[in-house]
């Protein structure tokens, strides 16, 4: 890695914790624990999307370094355990389907982006199935499970919404910026 990618991916992996922290700080859209957009997935999403030099193994340090960060800067460390088995589940289903949708039609190879909203939700579902599944470990319990469908609900929202905010950044950033970046 050279070193202007390796300061992107330090930027990169800052954005995405700041955006976790925010969400702690900010209100609950629902006022039920535990549900949260997602925000810091979507820089997850544009690094999985904008492709040059960014390849998946990216996503992935971003994704884990992530949770580690947003985890010292909330203080609740307890949180970096169910967002580490999450953000590592999310970011497999997003590169799995980041694979299988439609590519571009202009002859790139590239992921269409218009799809955004369904990677983003399927790894909000992968995502909430990894913290079920820590919480059950962690508690020793399956009537965690009872929590799963507003939990669902919540990941499919929250999913589509970060997929439609990543697909706006993507357009509305400069072409020539976002080159830059891909070539880092």
């Amino acid at each position: 890695m050279n070193i202007k990618k390796l300061c992107v991916t330090a930027i990169f992996i800052c954005a995405a914790a700041c955006l976790s922290a925010l969400e702690t700080i900010l209100p609950p859209i629902v006022p039920i624990a535990g549900i949260r957009v997602g925000l810091g997935n979507i820089i997850t999403l544009f690094v999985l999307y904008i492709g040059g030099s960014w390849r998946i193994p990216d996503a992935y340090i971003i994704a884990v370094l992530r949770c580690f960060l947003a985890a010292l800067i909330t203080g609740s460390l307890l949180s970096a355990a169910y967002g580490l088995v999450g953000g590592v589940l999310a970011c497999t289903a997003m590169a799995v389907m980041r694979r299988i949708l439609p590519r571009k039609k202009d002859g790139t190879c590239a992921p269409d982006p218009q799809f955004l909203p369904f990677t983003a939700v399927a790894g909000a579902i992968f995502h909430i199935a990894g913290q079920t599944l820590t919480a059950i470990l962690f508690y020793g319990s399956k009537y965690v499970l009872a929590y799963t469908p507003v939990l669902l609900a919540s990941a499919i929202v929250g999913g589509l919404l970060t997929g439609f905010l990543t697909f706006l950044l993507l357009g509305k950033l400069p072409r020539k910026f976002i080159e830059n970046i891909k070539k880092s």
